[in-house]
């Protein structure tokens, strides 16, 4: 159920057609159902994209998104290459049914505004007084962070957590260096960073660390020489290294204690960029990020990660340890080769979590990742090297 609004930046007339909706949506339940239908808000989501084709793509998940989160939504579309057209708002509720027997339980309402041109800069006044006081505020910013950016400087100082998604990046990695480097603005500090991207490599990160949970891998695992990170083309960008390969770069180089070689030649060919590390152990090492073409994966999307090491005290031969992604893109699996002999790691599914899903998981978290912020500040110095180095 939807209505247009004229007064766009009145808060009395949306609270009053917000309230009515839920009325007429409760008085609308079958005479058998004896349940009420409860008008429920457990946090504050804005959510900015900047095109028709997202704010339609938005709209569609914020049902399997306020089944878990019931939330007061703030949907904001802000078009500014477009004409100019003041802000024009409408507001709108729906319910969450219960799947056995279809009865309305649950109706969660949703305000959306939308301003072009030289109108989108007031979006903010027209939006944070629209907050329910009291809840966690959640900011799904459907673009590249950027500082200077008033309307995002403005809606994130309201905000408790900021989302992004690093695979929708249109320059993956100037836009990696532009939300690392809100972690050194003060005015942000209060406000965790969560990136949807990161997520999906949850599984990733959990098979490559199970390596180091066997004790016979120990030795040869201090002897890692290089390291393969193999990865499809980002969507935009498709020259960029793609932002999954950068964070588990930076993941890897922060959790095991890698330094980057100082005055070093980057080497950048076509598809493959290669950095030089000094280990834990002050030992060489060397750092692939590899572009390949794969049938049927998805742009952006991690392939294979291969640690290798040299020979290790009284063993024989080199070692490798490896995470891929199977050939037909169901599951995550682990190998380790240890001179000639094979041991089969994990089986994981592929879950291809929706983004709801993903942010669903995100809004259960208000802290700030040290784990991430960690690793894109190495990701972000690995692209400060590459921009001085020639295609």
């Amino acid at each position: 159920m939807q209505i247009q609004l004229e007064k766009t930046l009145d808060v009395e007339v949306v609270e009053r057609q917000l309230f009515e909706l839920w009325k007429q949506t409760a008085g609308d339940r079958k005479a058998s159902d004896e349940a009420a239908v409860m008008r429920a808000r457990v946090a504050n989501l804005l959510v900015f994209v900047t095109s028709a084709e997202a704010l339609e793509h938005a709209h569609q998940m914020l049902s399997e998104l306020t089944a878990v989160h019931p939330s007061r939504v703030l949907m904001m579309l802000g078009a500014l290459a477009d004409e100019d057209r003041d802000i024009e708002m409408t507001v709108e509720s729906f319910c969450q049914t219960d799947k056995r027997s279809g009865a309305k339980r649950l109706t969660c309402e949703e305000v959306t505004l939308q301003a072009r041109g030289k109108f989108v800069a007031e979006l903010p006044s027209a939006a944070l007084p629209l907050l329910v006081p009291d809840l966690s505020t959640f900011l799904w910013w459907r673009n590249a962070p950027q500082a200077a950016n008033k309307v995002f400087e403005t809606l994130l100082r309201a905000t408790d957590r900021l989302v992004i998604d690093s695979a929708e990046f249109e320059d993956p990695e100037r836009d990696l260096l532009q939300t690392n480097e809100l972690y050194s603005q003060e005015q942000f500090d209060h406000v965790g960073v969560s990136d949807l991207n990161w997520a999906r490599l949850t599984l990733w990160r959990g098979l490559l660390a199970d390596f180091y949970d066997v004790h016979s891998y120990q030795t040869w695992l201090e002897k890692i020489d290089s390291a393969q990170i193999d990865y499809v083309a980002p969507e935009r960008g498709q020259t960029s290294v793609a932002p999954q390969a950068l964070l588990i770069a930076g993941w890897l180089a922060s959790r095991l204690g890698w330094q980057l070689v100082e005055e070093q030649q980057i080497e950048r060919r076509e598809e493959t960029t290669s950095f030089n590390f000094t280990g834990k152990n002050s030992q060489p090492l060397n750092v692939k990020l590899n572009r390949v073409e794969r049938a049927r994966r998805k742009p952006g999307r991690l392939v294979q990660v291969k640690l290798e090491s040299s020979e290790a005290e009284g063993r024989k031969g080199r070692a490798s340890f490896v995470v891929a992604r199977s050939a037909n893109n169901l599951h995550v699996l682990s190998e380790a080769r240890l001179g000639p002999s094979i041991h089969r790691g994990r089986v994981l599914p592929v879950r291809n979590r929706s983004a709801a899903h993903l942010l669903s998981r995100e809004m259960e978290i208000l802290c700030n990742d040290q784990i991430y912020q960690e690793a894109i500040a190495f990701a972000a110095e690995l692209i400060a090297r590459l921009s001085k180095t020639p295609h």
